[in-house]
């Protein structure tokens, strides 16, 4: 039975709204909503009063544009057959993206810097880890737990023979492991999401992240008994977004 889904913002925060032809499933909370709702703001919100929050707003902004650039080149990427050589498969991606329209409505900045992220994945060999691309962008949901849905960057068969998810991020400088803990959350979160919609168990997550000072990736691994323990956490996180926030019913 087909079903559609609809972004909706509900109380500030993105939810995804899953119907079929028999009506309304559910209305879910993104995960990233669910991660912002219940993480610790302290720094960021110290941050935002040392700079200004105008000044927050336009960084903030920056960011999500240079990464949607970023994202869309991997996709267009990806997409293409595998058997190219890597220098047609960038040539052929950099022909499509011209007449893109997710990256034409960037402003030049965002095209420049988005496109250098994408190009520290090219540089560093990272894509050659993925040998089958089984999915991108795609959009999932589940009703356990009560229920959350998000859309995953790329599913994919690596030459370590493993089903890994493989999400995209990009960052001005290097990041320390500790600060990625909410991705943990989110790629764990997805892979239980991947078995209920798709029935593929996950093996691993694999979290890159491209920056502005570095032209190599970091590549961060996660083993399926780390996304066991990060999806027990996320649970909680979960159980703690409903509480403030109790389940919506959209006739």
């Amino acid at each position: 039975m087909a079903e559609t889904i609809k972004r909706v913002v509900l109380n500030g925060f993105r939810y995804y709204q899953v119907s079929d032809s028999t009506g309304i499933i559910g209305t879910y909370p993104s995960v990233t909503s669910v991660l912002g709702e219940t993480s610790d703001k302290t720094g960021l919100d110290a941050w935002r009063d040392r700079i200004g929050h105008e000044k927050a707003n336009q960084i903030g902004k920056d960011a999500t544009d240079r990464g949607t650039v970023m994202h869309r080149l991997c996709e267009l990427y990806l997409n293409l057959p595998a058997s190219l050589s890597d220098k047609d498969r960038l040539e052929e991606t950099l022909s499509i993206a011209r007449l893109d329209d997710e990256i034409e409505r960037f402003d030049n900045r965002a095209k420049i810097v988005g496109g250098m992220l994408f190009y520290n994945y090219i540089k560093s060999g990272s894509f050659n880890e993925i040998k089958r691309v089984i999915a991108q962008e795609k959009f999932l949901w589940t009703s356990r737990d009560g229920g959350f849905a998000g859309t995953l960057d790329n599913l994919s068969e690596l030459i370590s023979n493993e089903t890994g998810i493989v999400d995209f991020k990009t960052a001005r400088k290097p990041k320390d492991e500790k600060w990625i803990e909410d991705y943990k959350h989110q790629v764990s979160a997805y892979a239980v999401a991947v078995w209920d919609r798709l029935g593929i168990k996950v093996n691993t997550c694999r979290i890159w992240i491209s920056n502005e000072q570095s032209i190599s990736p970091q590549h961060f691994r996660m083993s399926s008994s780390e996304m066991r323990d990060y999806y027990y956490k996320f649970r909680e996180r979960l159980a703690k977004f409903y509480e403030l926030h109790p389940p919506i019913t959209i006739q």
